[in-house]
């Protein structure tokens, strides 16, 4: 991914919430199960222009029918294609639904951008912030609420090897909030993410969408590139259900 930081929000708006949502609670699990802890994979970083770049290079009207789908844009991330370094695609976490645009062509054979929208139930989004802060001791990846502790080893979720090894690099209260709805009995349907910075400082945006939930982590990352125990994260996770279609 790409090299160049993005900018991040103004101090005092980082992670900025809408409190009207409401909390999101602690994952649950179905009994016996519990959300694995996966190991981290090694990331590549590119230069090429960030996120600000390809959101300009949709175009506005793609912009705007992406919003009027999905409502108030609550967070969202562009890049350029995996199957075309030249065109971009983009995703919108919205108030009222999840939007996924990808290159493809007209009727004309010309350019387009296929827009894919996954609808919330209204008023059903929740939000989770996630803190993970440096300590002097090594006790490894931060820990669930009693009896939420995911394990290694725990029971494989039908992830993309490379959707769990990024997973890797978070929380493990963050892997647990993204893995729950599959722990419990949802179907997964898609997932990406995209991440800028380097090895010791990273912002990351990720989503996983099942038939019933789709989950949406977002945030910032430092001190990575040393020992587990001296990394810092911060990051919100934003929870919705999906509408029936």
């Amino acid at each position: 991914m790409t090299s160049q930081p993005v900018p991040r929000p103004k101090p005092g708006r980082a992670g900025a919430v809408d409190r009207r949502s409401g909390p999101l609670p602690a994952p649950r699990r179905a009994a016996g199960a519990q959300a694995p802890v996966h190991d981290a994979a090694t990331l590549e970083f590119v230069d090429r222009p960030g996120r600000d770049h390809w959101w300009h290079r949709l175009g506005e009207g793609v912009r705007d029918r992406m919003a009027a789908r999905v409502g108030p844009i609550v967070e969202w991330w562009a890049y350029c294609h995996r199957t075309d370094s030249e065109r971009p695609y983009a995703v919108v976490f919205g108030e009222r639904g999840l939007a996924v645009s990808t290159p493809t062509v007209n009727d004309r054979g010309g350019p387009a951008q296929l827009l894919t929208v996954v609808p919330f139930v209204p008023s059903s989004l929740r939000h989770a912030v996630v803190v993970q802060k440096p300590s002097r001791l090594s006790f490894g990846r931060a820990a669930l609420p009693p009896g939420d502790v995911p394990e290694r080893g725990a029971g494989e979720l039908p992830l993309p090897a490379r959707m769990r090894g990024f997973l890797g690099h978070l929380p493990a209260e963050a892997q647990g909030r993204l893995q729950w709805p599959f722990v419990n009995g949802d179907v997964f349907d898609r997932g990406d993410y995209f991440y800028s910075g380097d090895e010791d400082e990273l912002d990351v945006w990720c989503y996983l969408a099942g038939r019933r939930w789709v989950t949406f982590v977002s945030g910032h990352g430092t001190g990575l590139s040393g020992p587990a125990h001296r990394a810092s994260w911060r990051l919100i996770c934003r929870q919705a259900e999906v509408a029936v279609r």
